[in-house]
């Protein structure tokens, strides 16, 4: 009896132990945040007209908030040349964007709120080093 008695203790024991280890966490543990988007300030930016290369550094697997004459909400641009956007009060879209030299590059994707789309338009951008203008557009991080 004696020794059943401790064998159900060493197993009691190690259940015990298992779940403590199983409630732990590491660093590793941790959630973790998507490395895709990027929610740190953009670096500063050159002054003067954008390189292309520098616009694409500012802008791909970011998110911002934009705001401009009537319109405001938040735009995700990839890497890949996409973006989607969620603009206040009409809802989510998607669309293409290109970077040329002091250039950005947009065309909107059909939704229910914008049943043509647009077609791709290019306005000239610049940055201070904490947000970029895009034409009256206004993006910041987030």
């Amino acid at each position: 009896m004696a020794s059943h008695s401790f064998g159900l203790r060493i197993i009691t024991l190690a259940v015990a132990g298992l779940a403590l280890a199983a409630c732990s966490s590491s660093k590793n543990d941790l959630a973790v945040v998507d490395p895709a988007i990027t929610q740190q300030p953009i670096a500063p930016l050159p002054t003067g007209e954008l390189k292309a290369a520098d616009i694409n550094r500012a802008l791909a697997e970011r998110r911002f908030s934009f705001a401009s004459a009537g319109r405001k909400g938040t735009v995700t641009y990839f890497r890949d040349g996409t973006f989607e956007y969620d603009e206040t009060g009409k809802g989510i879209g998607t669309g293409i964007w290109t970077a040329a030299d002091g250039k950005l590059c947009e065309a909107r994707n059909p939704t229910s709120f914008l049943p043509k789309g647009t077609p791709s338009t290019c306005a000239p951008i610049s940055s201070d080093g904490s947000r970029l203008t895009a034409g009256s557009m206004q993006l910041i991080p987030i």
